[in-house]
């Protein structure tokens, strides 16, 4: 039986395909332009049928097309978040939303990197064995937040009130045993709020 998708779900997809055929083929795009897009021409994985082509019209410009494309590009497509709440007139506002996550994501790194040491600071690590290690911020080393756009996760996001959740990973060493830990950055009207270590990990 063939996979019935809805409009709002196959934009992304089509986002990606049909601006992608427009760059290949030098299109260029001025302010206001607004490309067609023709939903479900996609082959179904599991039997080869055509799902329906519905056109919708996506507004797209110089100024927002790499966004796009990047954005689809360091995310594997999974970018379903963005269509949350959208009816399916309103697909044209995906361009803001993903300048919006970017910013997003931005500042939970640049948070995350200013605050990370204190935030571990007198945690406590209990190996396998039972033996323990307390974290100084004075002698952790090699700290790096993994901050490519794939690896900053966004958790849950309300695109109407700009509050979002979103997670990162640390990469740091202490005695030279390596670690990675997890973190939950809150946001509250487009502002960090919140803080949290999640998980310390050997690594």
């Amino acid at each position: 039986m063939v996979k019935q998708f809805s409009k709002k779900a196959m934009a992304i997809v089509a986002i990606g395909s049909v601006l992608l055929g427009a760059i290949g083929g030098g299109l260029g795009f001025d302010d206001s332009d607004q490309v067609s897009l023709l939903q479900g021409q996609l082959l179904n994985a599991q039997n080869t049928s055509i799902v329906e082509q519905v056109p919708v019209e996506v507004l797209v410009d110089n100024g927002n097309l790499d966004l796009v494309l990047d954005h689809l590009y360091d995310n594997d497509g999974k970018v379903n978040y963005l269509l949350d709440d959208l009816d399916d007139d309103e697909v044209d506002q995906i361009a803001d939303r993903i300048a919006f996550i970017n910013e997003i994501k931005a500042l939970a790194v640049s948070h995350l990197k200013s605050e990370v040491a204190d935030e571990l600071n007198k945690e406590v690590y209990t190996f396998a064995d039972n033996s323990t290690i307390k974290f100084d911020d004075d002698d952790l080393e090699r700290i790096r937040v993994q901050d490519d756009d794939d690896e900053v996760v966004i958790d849950s996001v309300d695109f109407e009130d700009s509050d979002a959740d979103v997670l990162a990973t640390v990469y740091f060493e202490q005695d030279d045993v390596k670690f990675e830990a997890d973190f939950s950055i809150e946001f509250k009207d487009g502002e960090v709020d919140d803080l949290d270590l999640l998980e310390i990990r050997e690594r």
